[in-house]
């Protein structure tokens, strides 16, 4: 059959004149016939690999070889920045409120909340206008005649028509009104939606606070350790040249006060870290240097029980409350997808004129009149929208349980951590002064030679490990506050 097809390819088909369009019927014909011989013939000649029909516009060239690495914006504009704030403004945000009223005007997550609240406010106003009536107006003229094949033709004719329509839905079964709760609902949603980005935003910002507090603090405390290793070795040094110890007790010395030095190199590293993160959570330029406060000593107790933070929770949480609207906004799809089943009545109306540039008169056309909408749902179309919906319905329902559930553990969470971090705070103060007493007596009885090198240095390791101990408790025990409060659904204080 392939040959065959091919034999006729070659054959003069076109003899002498030949009717309009008989040579693209042949051409069709024989396409037909290759798909049927051989589908790979056909795909070949209307979609070639190469040459110019296979790419005529040239979107292909200009692109990257193989593996070859993309240079070059094309066109793209230049991200923006943050802007840097005056002096004035930089001297108040020291405290976490200013940060955090700061973060909340100019983090982008903020505006893009509330650009997605002004979306589905958007959305409602067009819900709301399907209770108004549509009105059309068409203005239109044409030139128009016709051509005889034998005698004479009639002249041209201009043409100029104007129709104004009408068309108001009187009556539907709770269509429109179901489309008006679903687009409140949304906005709802967006509406609790802006308020957990208020809260993450919060959340961020605190976090990055107090862990840019814990680093600071640390950095003190290895600070402080270097001071203390610089003196141990400046002990050792002169006792050795005074011959009382050994000079391996002035190597052991010396090697102590490198570790520590390494570690405050380190600690500055983690510090500059947090600062950047803390500038980019409130919407500041990342290399801004943010000075902050020093974290106060956490109370003794907690005033709110566990109870009242998770009644806080299920009440003020955003996310619990915007999913409850979640489940609101499924039932009125519900109720619009079965509406949409049901007849309307609907009142009709045009008023038109036909101009005519000839002896014929013109035409003013109108009319009035009641209209039953009467959908037949013969792919059972709307059956399905309504099952599908009623499945989201329940879907909303297991989320919203879900959601509720995850948010309970991490108020219980935070408050377990918050109570443990102030615990653990406060034995690692006491820890603070038993190791800073043991480190000054051992540091005595190293000098009367009863005490070795080796048990100096491990009283100044403890004493290290029990300072960034307590630095590390209060920024956790700041830090499951946050959470705390976050989770409760309580808002960030913003006055301060």
């Amino acid at each position: 059959m392939r040959s065959a097809i091919l034999n006729v390819l070659r054959l003069p088909l076109i003899r002498g004149p030949t009717p309009k369009g008989f040579s693209s019927c042949i051409a069709l014909f024989l396409v037909l016939c290759l798909s049927w011989s051989d589908p790979g013939l056909a795909t070949d000649f209307l979609y070639p690999a190469h040459g110019f029909f296979s790419d005529p516009w040239g979107t292909g060239e200009g692109l990257p070889a193989l593996g070859a690495y993309t240079t070059g914006r094309h066109g793209l504009p230049e991200p923006a920045l943050p802007g840097t704030p005056g002096s004035k403004i930089l001297a108040h945000l020291r405290s976490l409120p200013a940060l955090t009223n700061w973060a909340l005007l100019h983090n982008p997550q903020t505006a893009s909340a509330w650009a997605g609240l002004g979306a589905q406010a958007a959305a409602l106003g067009i819900a709301k206008g399907l209770w108004l009536p549509t009105v059309s107006v068409g203005i239109g003229g044409q030139r128009s005649g016709d051509i005889l094949s034998r005698g004479f033709s009639p002249p041209l004719a201009n043409t100029m028509n104007a129709t104004l329509s009408l068309n108001e839905v009187l009556y539907d079964f709770g269509q429109r009104a179901a489309a008006i709760s679903k687009a409140e609902s949304a906005v709802l949603i967006a509406r609790y939606e802006a308020n957990a980005a208020i809260q993450q935003v919060a959340l961020t910002v605190a976090n990055a606070y107090y862990a840019l507090a814990g680093a600071e603090a640390r950095v003190r405390v290895y600070r402080q350790g270097v001071k203390e290793a610089q003196t141990i070795y400046a002990d050792t040094r002169l006792q050795y040249r005074a011959h009382l110890k050994p000079i391996t007790d002035m190597y052991q010395a010396q090697t102590e006060r490198s570790q520590a030095r390494e570690q405050l190199v380190i600690a500055q590293g983690t510090e500059q870290s947090d600062r950047g993160a803390l500038a980019q959570a409130a919407g500041l330029p990342v290399a801004m240097h943010l000075p902050i406060g020093t974290l106060q000593s956490p109370r003794q107790r907690l005033s709110i029980g566990i109870r009242r933070w998770l009644r806080s929770a299920v009440r003020k949480n955003p996310s619990i409350l915007s999913d409850l609207a979640t489940i609101r906004e499924a039932r009125e799809a519900i109720f619009q997808a079965e509406a949409q089943g049901l007849p309307s009545i609907s009142l009709v109306g045009n008023l038109g004129q036909n101009q005519y540039q000839s002896q014929q008169p013109n035409v003013k056309i109108y009319s009035v009149g009641l209209q039953l909408n009467i959908p037949f749902d013969t792919n059972f179309t709307t059956e399905y929208q309504v099952k599908e919906d009623r499945a989201l319905y329940r879907q909303a329902h297991a989320q919203a349980r879900q959601e509720t559930d995850t948010i309970l553990l991490e108020v219980w969470q935070a408050y377990a951590g918050l109570k443990s971090a102030m615990g653990a705070y406060v034995n690692a103060q006491q820890q603070v002064i038993s190791a800073k007493n043991a480190l000054s007596g051992i540091r005595t009885e190293y000098r009367i030679g009863l005490a070795n090198i080796l048990e100096l240095i491990t009283a100044e390791q403890n004493l290290i490990q029990a300072r960034t101990t307590r630095a590390s408790e209060l920024a956790n025990y700041y830090e499951y506050q946050a959470d705390l409060y976050r989770y409760a659904g309580l808002i960030p204080d913003r006055s301060r």
